[in-house]
């Protein structure tokens, strides 16, 4: 009967169990790079420029070359161009008369709309919205708010106290661009308002919830 283990055997076990050890510490070691070495995640928000959406398979490309922009949504929403005469139609008004007969003048010219929707189509609270305004004059955009409110989406109190309760304050980075932002929390949604001007245009984005601000974070100008 065997009692123990022989000299070559011992020698074997000990390779074995230097080995084990080696290739522990190696896998420890490669586990503890990889932790602290590798890149941080960025995180989406419409804060940032970039947006990691832009790699994700379920999200489509969406290029308008007319207003010059472009935008990535998941393949469960609809995205469609806008326009003031359809908003009239659904509103049951004419909102631009609407607001010369209220204010005595005229809201920026409208130059076109685009409007993603989820599978509802319900254009009241759909996850985001921008309309683009021509603003030859280069009006910013608190002279804009001042003047124009948030038209079309919002008729409120007009004077001096109300407007300045209700302006966009925060700032808001948009395709590298900085925009002024403010929430409604009375509508439907609590819809994010941002207002950014750009190369005599000025732009309102209606954002509402997680969606609509991940629409938003991925938002590029193509010019």
């Amino acid at each position: 009967m065997q009692k123990g283990l022989t000299l070559s055997q011992s020698k074997g076990f000990a390779s074995i169990l230097i080995i084990t050890v080696v290739l522990l510490i190696l896998i420890g070691g490669g586990v503890y790079l990889y932790q602290n070495l590798k890149p941080p995640t960025s995180l989406n928000s419409p804060n940032s420029p970039d947006s990691s959406n832009s790699n994700i398979p379920n999200f489509k490309d969406y290029l308008d070359q007319s207003l010059e922009l472009s935008l990535k949504y998941s393949k469960d929403l609809t995205v469609k161009e806008d326009s003031e005469e359809e908003f009239n139609q659904r509103g049951n008004g004419d909102f631009r008369k609407n607001f010369k007969g209220y204010v005595g003048y005229e809201p920026g010219k409208f130059l076109g709309a685009v409007v993603v929707l989820e599978q509802d189509l319900n254009f009241d609270i759909n996850p985001f919205t921008v309309w683009v305004f021509d603003n030859p004059k280069q009006l910013s955009i608190d002279k804009w708010h001042h003047d124009f409110w948030y038209y079309p989406f919002v008729w409120g109190d007009f004077t001096s106290e109300g407007k300045f309760d209700l302006a966009p304050k925060e700032d808001a980075t948009i395709s590298g661009q900085i925009g002024k932002a403010g929430v409604i929390d009375y509508q439907p949604g609590k819809p994010k308002f941002v207002y950014l001007s750009k190369d005599k245009k000025m732009y309102l984005f209606r954002i509402i919830g997680e969606k609509g601000d991940k629409i938003l974070s991925t938002f590029k100008f193509s010019k």
